[in-house]
């Protein structure tokens, strides 16, 4: 039997710009490479609602129906697996993803509409598991999966971990809708190793892809960059690696690959402050490199030292200034509430940020710790002296407490956050004020905000897909957006326009008929 597999990009409780989802794409991939029917549904950049979904699962009638989430949007993942196994009892619905790897008994035990939980990295698990799906075989011969049988959890062995990453097919990204990321000017994601060899205590991410790293071949990394720029027409590209930099040749590799090619792409990367030199941040930057952003997580030498995360303060700043120095700008986080914080830490962080926004021109950000399933702050947290306030998944969105660590209270958090969301307003309001006056900066930043929030508006409300049929083609098709949107026509106008110009909109109108149909490419 011929499988048909619908794999669903879970919304996310947030208004963030969204990225194409790249661990979606992989797993469509494999499973085309397989010779699987694959769709992927793509609820990040439109309207969700359970009757969209019903409409989708009677169209394309899958015999399996895959979510993956992270923490917080578990429970969003959880009710549209549900709303599948409702509409089809017969359906086989799987779900994935860093948070499922570490809660997988939980999951089965209290979600009896999900049928399969996949731990850990997926590719091959999910081919293994379809396959025995489509021949009927005994799902405890398949590593990597947990699943109840006879009211208990059956948990099989791990599943060994991808060694050879060319081995997998590039990303099945003609299965996104790439045309709505594009018009958020959204960059592509794309990985060139998988690993973290480092020891973060609020992190997940090695026990998910293993304290080993490995890497792509330079080679196949400059093809697909390439090919992401001049085939899907992305100006920006951002390298999802834990950290780009652990290897200094790798990184030369794909660098000298870049430039050799002339290719004229930008391109941004996440970074650790002990793994950078002159020499390779110059390199970086001459190849492309645009952004790198640093876990600082403290401005407390203790804080780091509790946390396992192995930098000092001092190398932050030195290594934030090469950064500068290369030309590339940064981008640093912080974490409020870890083990050991308190008012006096708390403070230490947010000079810090301040130190090096007006040295060196750095943006930085603030997030509460979240202590997630699969991290190590969250397994010992008595040890570490960390509160778990709540166990509802839907709030562990990093902006809010939902853990407390012994001498600071959320109220003290709370407050912090409260100053920094103010400091970014007033920010705004500056740049907002500079426009007026003529900056051309600034008119550009807050364009490129107008754009932004437009598009976001048309793709959460679905307003392309509702237009229907258009009569005068764009000038009634902006009316109908306008009015739906309650935006001002010109507004309307201008950005339906550029969305046409850039190729994302398209119309298309039959032989013999009056009416035209708008659609995303």
């Amino acid at each position: 039997m011929r499988m048909r597999v619908l794999i669903v990009n879970t919304p996310f409780p947030l208004d963030e710009l969204p990225v194409p989802p790249l661990g979606l794409a992989y797993l469509a991939a494999v499973l085309e490479r397989e010779g699987v029917d694959v769709q992927i549904f793509d609820l990040l950049v439109a309207q969700y609602s359970p009757q969209a979904l019903k409409r989708k699962l009677g169209e394309y009638q899958p015999h399996v129906v895959a979510a993956t989430c992270s923490t917080l949007n578990y429970s969003i993942a959880s009710r549209i697996l549900r709303v599948c196994k409702n509409f089809d009892s017969n359906l086989v619905t799987l779900i994935g993803g860093p948070h499922v790897s570490f809660t997988a008994n939980q999951v089965v035990e209290d979600a009896p509409w999900i049928d399969v939980v996949v731990r850990g990295e997926g590719e091959h698990t999910l081919v293994d598991l379809v396959n025995s799906l489509a021949c009927g075989r005994d799902l405890a011969q398949v590593s990597g999966i947990a699943f109840r049988r006879n009211s208990e959890v059956v948990v099989t062995s791990p599943r060994p971990l991808i060694k050879e990453l060319d081995k997998l097919p590039l990303p099945a990204r003609h299965l996104l809708p790439l045309s709505k990321y594009r018009a958020l000017k959204a960059p592509c994601t794309m990985i060139t190793s998988r690993g973290c060899p480092f020891g973060c205590i609020f992190c997940s991410a090695p026990k998910m892809f293993g304290r080993g790293v490995r890497f792509r071949n330079p080679q196949a990394v400059v093809d697909e960059i390439e090919m992401l720029n001049r085939e899907f027409g992305f100006e920006q590209i951002n390298i999802v690696d834990d950290t780009f930099t652990v290897k200094e040749r790798h990184v030369e590799s794909i660098c000298e690959g870049l430039i050799d090619r002339g290719l004229n792409v930008k391109w941004s990367v996440y970074s650790r402050v002990d793994t950078v030199t002159p020499h390779t941040l110059h390199l970086m930057k001459q190849a492309g490199c645009t952004w790198v952003c640093y876990g600082l997580e403290s401005g407390a030498q203790k804080i780091l030292d509790r946390i396992k995360k192995g930098i000092t303060v001092a190398q932050a700043r030195e290594a934030v200034k090469m950064a500068k120095e290369a030309g590339i700008d940064v981008m640093v986080s912080f974490i409020l509430g870890l083990p050991g914080e308190n008012g006096r830490t708390a403070q230490q962080s947010v000079r810090l940020g301040e130190e090096l926004r007006k040295n060196y021109g750095v943006c930085y950000g603030f997030h509460i710790l979240a202590p997630m399933p699969g991290t190590e702050v969250r397994e010992k947290a008595d040890e570490y002296g960390i509160r778990i306030l709540t166990h509802d998944w839907a709030k562990y969105d990093a902006n809010r407490p939902v853990a407390e660590p012994i001498g600071f209270t959320t109220d003290q958090m709370k407050r912090i956050m409260a100053d920094y969301e103010q400091a970014i307003n007033e920010a705004w309001k500056d740049i907002v004020s500079k426009a007026e006056c003529g900056d051309p900066l600034c008119k550009e930043r807050m364009t490129r905000s107008d754009t932004v929030d437009f598009v976001w508006k048309l793709l959460k409300s679905n307003a392309i897909e509702h237009a229907g049929r258009s009569n005068d083609h764009q000038s009634e098709l902006a009316r109908t957006v306008s009015r739906r949107l309650d935006v001002p026509l010109d507004v309307a106008q201008r950005e339906l326009a550029r969305l046409v110009a850039e190729g994302n909109l398209t119309c298309t109108q039959a032989a013999q008929q009056k009416h035209a149909t708008w659609q995303w490419t």
